[in-house]
């Protein structure tokens, strides 16, 4: 009888390899039955400030799903403070996303973003995408001003926010309000599975993901089809793709600098061990 994995995703294209491997039955070939859980069921209202509410975190702490893909950092961060889980390797994709403003901004580079407040989900990959950006642009960290917002798009739009940092599909659906980008944003994700997922369980899934993402690259169309599938297929052609890379293993040394880089800016409370957090095998 195939093992029964439940999966919470995020509507965008990042987690679409998943989709794909349940469509395709790459799961089903591994002997997994994947139960997934394409998007928050609270919709917007569920994107809360404090992460450790939010439909996912909740879930997962209650054991009713299995593994949840996350970006990198929030993948330290959640195995840390909600004591459950291991990352059990980096995600099928780099993602892709880019921070806007409107049309008429007077916003032109990131330098101008300054003080200025920069609606982002808290303590999601745009946020710490965004403070990455912002950095490299010679903006010190004390003078950037990130603001949730459970709805970054729509805090854009109606001028409560200067800028947003988005992912797809709220990227092309500012572009098609008249928004323009400022920056790109580059991130990766992480997969944090529960305690219940071994090793050979955490394998077969990552051989399915990465059959999945072979599949994709076959041909683009097909993966815009796909990995685009909450736009309108005439906004598709031209939407931000993510970068796909395949599942691999979490080093060590990778690791570390994102802790590092995250103790510096008082992301984490104490440094997680690797060996706490991450499952090598």
């Amino acid at each position: 009888m195939a093992r029964t994995i439940r999966l919470q995703s995020d509507s965008n294209a990042h987690d679409r390899p998943w989709r794909v491997a349940v469509e395709q039955g790459f799961f089903a070939e591994e002997g997994l039955d994947v139960v997934y859980q394409e998007d928050n069921p609270k919709g917007n209202e569920g994107r809360v400030k404090d992460f450790s509410q939010r439909w996912k975190e909740t879930q997962l702490q209650q054991g009713t799903l299995e593994v949840y893909p996350v970006c990198e950092w929030g993948a330290i961060e959640r195995v840390q403070q909600l004591g459950r889980g291991k990352i059990i390797g980096l995600d099928a994709t780099i993602r892709t996303g880019a921070i806007m403003v409107r049309r008429d901004s007077r916003v032109e580079t990131l330098g101008d973003l300054r003080n200025t407040p920069i609606a982002v989900t808290w303590h999601a990959g745009t946020f710490y995408a965004a403070v990455e950006a912002m950095e490299a642009a010679g903006i010190s960290f004390h003078e950037i001003k990130l603001e949730h917002a459970a709805d970054r798009l729509a805090a854009l739009l109606s001028g409560r926010t200067e800028a947003a940092a988005l992912m797809e599909p709220l990227v092309t659906r500012a572009i098609a309000a008249g928004c323009r980008k400022i920056a790109d944003l580059r991130w990766r994700g992480g997969i944090v599975a529960a305690d219940e997922i071994d090793a050979e369980t955490a394998e077969k899934l990552r051989r399915a993901l990465n059959r999945a993402i072979q599949w994709l690259r076959e041909n683009e169309e097909r993966s815009r089809d796909e990995l685009l599938r909450d736009l309108t297929p005439e906004l598709r052609r031209d939407g931000l793709l993510p970068e796909l890379t395949g599942v691999r293993t979490y080093r060590s040394a990778e690791f570390k600098a994102k802790v590092d880089w995250m103790l510096k800016r008082g992301f984490l409370r104490e440094a997680p061990s690797y060996q706490d957090t991450v499952r090598t095998k």
